[in-house]
């Protein structure tokens, strides 16, 4: 396991950056481009030494070429992973073998991948992102979360799939369609998902194409991939927490629907897509030590009744002073999400909303639930009422109501 990173407010601390290449003139390109940047470069021409000086010390950003004379790019990457796992890798190429390079970030081997030719300033400008991302999420704290599991589920089959199918820009939607009726327990799961109360559906949902146009084509993709997510813990599940993960596969995408209408309706956001998909994810962390830790689940249960305590104050005590949204974000940045999605994730019980997208997320988690006695934005409290008469979730008069008083 990749040793913790010195700390990004250490004034001595520079980001590492390894590069293999074999390809003496681009490396001395490279050097050329980089010569001012202000990082610490290591270049290689060997994979069996770059990888002796990945386990020597830390690295933050690593690059390699996709095919090489004597070393292919994506088992480095594999290794890579395995020693470094949360360094930023990027895959470069002058040749876009697509369905190598989808399967590689799929499966969370790479994390970005550059054409070459590239431009001198977008290349850059991705390192420039990998360097910053990788300061944002390096503090040890953060790096040593997953620690308490022995074994973390790879990422969903689905996702891999859907992202061979989303690299055709000519494929119909029929094709996610067919992808789902694939596995029949994640059709039951779906449709279940689709027919729920929590939804207020009106007519009942009997096929797949019904429950895809009911929650919407731009975002079937996101809720099976979560679904199946859950499912890759939930095979492992003591009997006597079935209930609880069904519970919270439905209120997750209960949540999910609320956010999808919130962002909708909101001007300006740059990414509607980010609190949807954060809100679908966002407890796969409590998914993680209710399979994996039973055990220590079932005192997290027994100290909040003992103790008389919230679920917050429990946690922590059991816990190692680890709140499960850390555990959520280091799986899906363990997973390849877009960062965005990460820090969302991570900051969904914080008492301060720090952008729209956290904002979002904790409205759709107040509506009804009340945030389950986590921490939230107490702020938002008055604007919950407001959202629920927007969402139509109110009876006509209690909506007159909120619309009097404002």
């Amino acid at each position: 396991m990749e040793k913790a990173s010195r700390r990004s407010d250490d004034k001595a601390w520079v980001p590492s950056i390894l590069v293999l290449y074999d390809d003496e003139e681009v490396l001395a390109s490279m050097k050329s481009l980089f010569r001012k940047f202000p990082c610490n470069f290591r270049f290689f021409n060997s994979m069996d030494i770059a990888l002796k000086e990945l386990r020597a010390g830390d690295v933050d950003v690593i690059i390699s070429e996709l095919r090489m004379r004597e070393n292919n790019g994506v088992q480095f990457m594999k290794e890579a992973a395995a020693i470094a796992p949360y360094a930023k890798r990027i895959l470069v190429s002058e040749v876009e073998d697509k369905s190598v390079l989808v399967l590689a970030l799929s499966n969370g081997l790479i994390n970005h991948y550059l054409h070459i030719p590239w431009e001198e300033f977008e290349f850059i400008q991705l390192i420039s992102k990998c360097v910053e991302a990788k300061i944002s999420s390096s503090l040890p704290s953060d790096r040593d979360v997953l620690y308490e599991f022995e074994e973390i589920p790879s990422p969903p089959r689905f996702q891999e799939r859907l992202n061979r199918i989303l690299s055709d820009l000519d494929a119909p939607v029929s094709k996610i369609i067919e992808e789902i009726e694939l596995n029949p327990a994640l059709v039951a799961r779906l449709l279940r998902i689709a027919n729920s109360v929590y939804l207020g559906i009106r007519k009942r949902v009997t096929s797949i194409r019904e429950a895809v146009l009911f929650v919407g084509t731009e975002y079937i993709a996101s809720i099976v991939t979560a679904l199946e997510a859950f499912h890759a813990y939930s095979s492992k599940v003591p009997p006597r927490y079935a209930g609880l993960l069904e519970e919270l596969s439905v209120a997750a995408v209960q949540r999910a629907m609320y956010t999808r209408e919130i962002s909708a309706k909101l001007n300006g956001l740059d990414d509607k897509y980010v609190a949807h998909v954060a809100s679908l994810l966002q407890d796969i962390g409590i998914f993680a030590r209710v399979c994996l830790r039973p055990a220590a689940y079932d005192e997290f249960l027994r100290t909040m009744d003992e103790l008389k305590i919230g679920p917050r104050e429990a946690e922590l005590k059991v816990f190692g002073n680890v709140a499960h949204e850390r555990i959520s974000a280091a799986i899906l940045d363990n997973w390849n999400f877009p960062q965005e999605i990460v820090e969302t994730v991570r900051m969904h019980h914080s008492e301060k909303c720090s952008n729209d997208y956290v904002r979002i997320v904790q409205i759709a988690m107040l509506i009804g639930r009340r945030a389950d006695g986590y921490p939230f934005d107490e702020a938002l409290l008055e604007i919950v009422p407001v959202w629920e008469a927007r969402l139509g979730l109110l009876e006509q008069d209690r909506i007159q109501e909120i619309k009097a008083r404002s």
